[in-house]
């Protein structure tokens, strides 16, 4: 096998892992399981989230943008990405997230004061 038809076969292979990847069943009810609980952070909280993917946790937290004692909500509604596989991307998205906060806590010594972290 020549170099160019080695780089088209692992191309096409690769293509076909991705397809394969994006083509696993999603099942509604995890969508919804991962919606009503977004939804129960409320909007606030929403916006808290979207702001530490947007610009991470320390500049979350310096801006104001982000409230330390949101912290241990943010990581439950992450934890619930991450039961699911099917989400793909965003289930390492939501780990390294977590990662993040939790090694902001560390770094700033705050403790846990409820059951959540």
């Amino acid at each position: 096998m020549t170099a160019p038809e080695l780089e088209l076969a692992l191309v096409n292979t690769t293509s076909e892992e991705k397809e394969e990847e994006y083509s696993i069943p999603l099942d509604i009810s995890d969508i919804i399981t991962v919606c009503r609980e977004f939804n129960k952070l409320g909007w606030q909280m929403q916006q808290q989230v979207e702001n530490i993917l947007d610009v991470g946790v320390e500049e979350s937290i310096r801006s104001g943008n982000v409230k330390r004692e949101s912290l241990p909500f943010i990581k439950s509604f992450l934890r619930v990405i991450c039961k699911n596989a099917y989400f793909g991307d965003a289930v390492s998205q939501a780990h390294d997230c977590i990662k993040l906060i939790q090694a902001y806590e560390e770094k700033h010594k705050i403790v846990a004061v409820s059951g959540l972290n």
